[in-house]
């Protein structure tokens, strides 16, 4: 089998996998995914979703297939197996060829939490993620300061000490880099660096930590 290197150069990140799920805005808008992005679920864990350019002449699905289902079960073997609840930390979804262009492959693993996700990253890829996803009061444990950073999604106003009192059971995502979201809610607040568009996805793009506040 060819090293990881030599398939990792074979791929470039440009983003679509068909996905439908409820978004990120007033209203579930049923679009395909067309972007890098995280599925969000309510029960915080999530979905990160790739497709990626595959050269066919070199490379054979299989043989991507095997080599990430060999570092998913490389990296449960070093973490005991299971999580907390029993079930994997991070398990392979998908591993596909796209129906509508066979020269790009669609990959989606899913994290049991953004520890995990975090963790896979450095590990695994190789390449250190900043990513937060739980309840206000857990961000705020870990430091992050959400009342100088969130903006209210209709209004813009900052919110305030008080009303973020109300929201301390609430889902909060925070991260760094340039990522599309699909959210299990509304979402009720954000950072200037994060936009709401159409399709129903939020969207970071510029430098910095984003922050999104849901329903």
């Amino acid at each position: 089998m060819r090293s990881r290197n030599r398939v990792t150069i074979a791929l470039a990140l440009v983003g679509v996998c068909l996905l439908y799920l409820v978004g990120c805005g007033e209203e579930a808008a049923q679009q395909p995914i067309s972007a890098s992005t995280l599925v969000l679920e309510a029960d915080g864990s999530f979905t990160q979703c790739r497709v990626e350019s595959f050269d066919r002449e070199y490379y054979q699905l299989s043989e991507l297939d095997s080599m990430i289902r060999q570092e998913v079960q490389d990296f449960v073997s070093g973490k005991g197996g299971q999580d907390a609840d029993g079930g994997q930390p991070v398990r392979v979804e998908q591993v596909s060829y796209l129906e509508e262009d066979s020269s790009r492959v669609m990959v989606a693993l899913h994290f049991a939490d953004s520890q995990v996700y975090e963790a896979y990253a450095a590990e695994v890829d190789q390449q250190p993620r900043e990513l937060f996803y739980g309840t206000v009061r857990q961000a705020q444990e870990q430091g992050y300061d959400l009342t100088g950073n969130l903006l209210d999604a209709k209004k813009g106003t900052v919110i305030t000490l008080e009303q973020l009192e109300k929201y301390m059971d609430k889902p909060v995502l925070v991260f760094a880099d340039a990522l599309q979201i699909r959210c299990p809610s509304r979402v009720l607040y954000c950072s200037s660096n994060v936009s709401l568009n159409d399709a129903g996805y939020a969207e970071g793009t510029d430098e910095g930590l984003k922050y999104i506040l849901m329903k």
